[in-house]
């Protein structure tokens, strides 16, 4: 009989979560933030880990910004084998929002390009999951690249994954590769929680009608369309604007319709992912 890899846990930290997509542009970011931001105002510990070391937007986005490259020892990378570093070595976490981020953009200038292997990249961030000081936490949210590739396989190889969360938008072409993450995690038993469907209609900033700019799909995706869909979220320029500004919607529009579709979102992963 093949025994099966015993999966790592992180210690004090009740769930690992990944929000991933296997298309890009679907707003995977902008889910991971402000589902963490909306989870921590609803009394959970949350940690939230920037997987995209191609692009990585958490920092931007939660109002860090490092506009200079870095170089020499600024820009090196924790890569080391190491996963039972003393306290006063480990990497400090910034918070925003009562939530603890990290990035590969503390490392490096935000427009300074990082091109590690496939391989690397999985070696990556599962080593900054270990060399980050998180404290106690109820959850770890892991904003995922698009793809299926790194560091996905690692994650779901090595790490003990309580859930995943999948994002799309309403068209096809979306449908068709957030169908091929969620074979994926289903591959390496990970449990799918559901989908979120993104960008659900464009809310006019000056009457506040809803009016669909993406072409809803006609196409069956079997599996995909057997999962429930956790929340959809429309398009509000203004939440986009705030965002880019580093002020979450949930943060600069606590009343919005995008807001509420977050919040709804936040009680429906702590249902499905109960705080131990």
């Amino acid at each position: 009989m093949v025994q099966r890899r015993q999966h790592a846990r992180l210690e004090d930290v009740g769930a690992i979560l990944v929000i991933g997509s296997g298309k890009g542009g679907v707003g995977k970011s902008t889910v991971s933030v402000n589902l963490a931001v909306a989870l921590a105002q609803q009394g959970a510990r949350v940690g939230l880990l920037d997987g995209d070391a191609y692009g990585p937007s958490v920092p931007m986005m939660l109002g860090v910004r490092k506009r200079t490259a870095s170089q020499g020892a600024q820009a090196v990378l924790p890569l080391a084998e190491a996963k039972n570093l003393p306290v006063e070595r480990k990497l400090k976490p910034l918070v925003r929002y009562g939530v603890k981020i990290m990035s590969v953009g503390f490392f490096i200038g935000e427009e300074q390009a990082v091109a590690p292997m496939p391989d690397v990249l999985g070696m990556l961030i599962r080593q900054l999951l270990y060399t980050v000081d998180w404290g106690e936490l109820d959850y770890l949210l892991i904003d995922l690249p698009p793809g299926t590739s790194e560091p996905q396989a690692t994650l779901c190889r090595e790490m003990q994954l309580e859930g995943a969360v999948l994002v799309t938008t309403p068209q096809d072409i979306a449908r068709i590769d957030t169908a091929k993450a969620l074979a994926m995690f289903q591959q390496a038993d990970v449990r799918v929680l559901g989908v979120v469907r993104n960008m659900a209609g464009f809310l006019c900033p000056h009457c506040g009608q809803s009016v669909e700019i993406f072409p809803q799909s006609d196409q069956m995706r079997s599996a995909l369309d057997e999962l429930s869909e956790l929340a959809s979220v429309p398009l509000d320029p203004a939440a986009v604007v705030n965002g880019d500004h580093g002020r979450p919607v949930v943060i600069s529009m606590p009343d919005s319709p995008v807001t509420r579709a977050f919040l709804g979102l936040a009680e429906r992963i702590a249902t499905l992912v109960p705080m131990e």
